[in-house]
């Protein structure tokens, strides 16, 4: 059973997800933003991958990933400070960011470290659903890693559940269409289909 697994099946009401920035305030902030946020109660732990262009993201977030840059986080930079996470960190861990340093990193050796260092699970805002099927799920799979897609109210229902069949650990339910990190509710919710969470 994988710690999301874990993590719903002893907790199915008010799970916390706490989303923090890699490499904020400072560049060797990141562990100690995390045990910190682990210690305050948080079950779940999404961890932003700093990126210089996140349209998605709203202007907290944006700045924290400016900021998180300037210190001179990278893909390569977080792995490092992620590879002995596990002697401390317990709760699930999702690496949120978008395919652009994914894809410059290389893709399966992203996936293929990302599950080295003990990450659960990736949100990829910007992986289409038809290259994550033709593409990239294979890989994400390979690595027994979690892939947790996106949904708003304005999903369509036949989209939904194609989104709830390709996604693993849960789905990730955004209060509307608009960029992240403002007053909105977001949430994670179980899938509806048994076996998923």
């Amino acid at each position: 059973m994988t710690r999301i697994e874990e993590l719903f099946k002893r907790k199915q009401q008010k799970v916390l997800n706490v989303y923090c920035t890699a490499g904020f305030p400072k560049l060797e902030s990141t562990l100690e933003v995390m045990q910190s946020l682990q210690d305050n109660g948080a079950d779940l732990i999404e961890l932003g991958m700093p990126y210089s262009d996140p349209l998605a993201d709203g202007e907290v977030i944006q700045q924290s990933s400016a900021v998180a840059l300037q210190n001179g986080m990278t893909i390569a930079k977080l792995f490092e400070q992620l590879q002995d996470m596990r002697t401390t960190i317990n709760v699930p861990v999702i690496l949120m960011g978008y395919m652009n340093p994914v894809m410059q990193y290389g893709f399966e050796n992203f996936c293929a470290k990302a599950a080295e260092v003990g990450v659960d699970g990736l949100i990829l805002p910007d992986l289409p659903m038809y290259e994550y099927e033709s593409e990239y799920g294979a890989i994400i799979k390979k690595h027994s890693l979690n892939l947790i897609f996106l949904v708003t109210p304005e999903t369509k229902d036949e989209r939904l559940v194609q989104i709830d069949k390709l996604s693993s650990g849960f789905l990730y339910a955004v209060s509307s269409s608009s960029t992240t990190g403002n007053n909105k509710d977001t949430k994670a919710i179980r899938s509806a289909r048994p076996g998923i969470v």
